[in-house]
């Protein structure tokens, strides 16, 4: 063990034309331009150039790209503007801004800006509404594993520094916890496997999950498993506590910093550590290597797509054995704290 926006952001509108494309002279118009998203302009002069096009927020994303404005004509009049954007989408990082014109003939009204899109659900750190706490179930305050409901199964660990107790909803793979002054603290619920088989042999593995916590010091929130032949203990993680997880475990020695992958709209660090001569999920102590995920920005609820993080480590040198385990996890090192997974699955496809 290591020692909301429900739509796209809101697009502030189309790129507003404050003059148009610039002409030396300006052409006359002989009818109206049709502006994207715009209505048609009846224009009797040329078009205004006084600056190229500015976007106020920058490109949004997929979903969400801000509709421009319509083309803005001599004396016609101004365009309609451009249409909404749609819902959805990450959040772009910058605007294109338009050159200055350096001439043309004096024209009329710019054209008006598009609606915009909603907020994203990518880019910006969603608003997760984790949903109603659970109620029930059966609680363990002591070192134990067990069949939970369905495929699930769940387990509870603890170097016994300190105490900590978790509940067993029997409700998808959610769970709650609460520790204090744990040393190393361990709560999990998801998919065991016989160790037969690759993970690539088994399918396509994905969790979503919602959750609430509290507390302090050390705090792992992902998925987390082992695999045999070879040897590894892997991570995934989403949330933590007091600081993300880097290039320093909390007994103090180091983990090399592998490379940096994308899954499910965020960028992840990838980082290895060999442990020495500790538990293991073998039963005894052995030297292994560990492996971590870390999201570049915490959240607390959405989709992981397991797999792809395993395609992109072994793209990157890290082997991986056959499956053990992948379990939505809870670990906490040096804290007190509490966590309620409010919804949670690990499936496989």
């Amino acid at each position: 063990m290591d020692s909301s926006h429900s739509g796209g952001t809101t697009g502030t509108g189309g790129a507003s034309g404050s003059g148009g494309t610039v002409g030396s002279g300006g052409s006359t118009g002989s009818g109206g331009v049709l502006g994207t998203g715009g209505g048609t302009v009846t224009g009797s002069g040329g078009l205004s150039g006084s600056g190229g096009a500015t976007a106020s927020g920058g490109t949004r994303g997929t979903g969400g790209v801000t509709g421009t404005g319509g083309t803005s004509a001599g004396s016609g009049g101004s365009a309609a503007g451009g249409a909404p954007g749609a819902s959805g989408g990450v959040v772009g990082t910058a605007g294109i801004v338009g050159t200055t014109g350096t001439g043309g003939a004096a024209g009329g009204s710019p054209g008006h800006g598009g609606a915009g899109g909603g907020m994203g659900a990518g880019g910006a750190p969603a608003m997760c509404t984790p949903g109603t706490k659970l109620t029930g179930g059966k609680q363990y305050c002591s070192n134990s594993k067990g069949s939970s409901n369905g495929n699930y199964s769940y387990e509870l660990w603890s170097d016994g520094t300190g105490s900590g107790c978790m509940t067993v909803y029997g409700t998808g793979a959610a769970f709650s916890a609460t520790w204090t002054k744990a040393g190393d603290f361990l709560a999990r619920i998801g998919l065991g496997f016989d160790q037969t088989k690759t993970p690539t042999q088994l399918g396509t593995i994905s969790a979503d999950f919602a959750e609430t916590k509290t507390g302090d010091g050390l705090v792992y929130v992902g998925i987390y498993g082992w695999t045999v032949s070879p040897l590894r203990e892997y991570y995934i993680i989403d949330d933590w506590g007091d600081s993300k997880p880097a290039g320093t475990a909390s007994d103090g020695t180091p983990r090399t910093h592998i490379g940096v992958i994308t899954v499910d709209g965020d960028t992840y660090d990838v980082w290895k550590r060999t442990k020495t001569n500790a538990p293991a999920i073998t039963g005894d102590n052995q030297t292994f290597d560990q492996y971590f995920s870390v999201r570049q920005n915490a959240r607390q609820c959405g989709h992981i797509s397991v797999s792809e993080h395993f395609s992109q480590w072994t793209s990157l040198g890290l082997s991986l054995g056959k499956l053990e385990e992948t379990k939505l996890l809870l670990e906490a090192q040096d804290s007190t704290g509490t966590i309620d997974f409010t919804s949670a699955t690990v499936v496989v496809k």
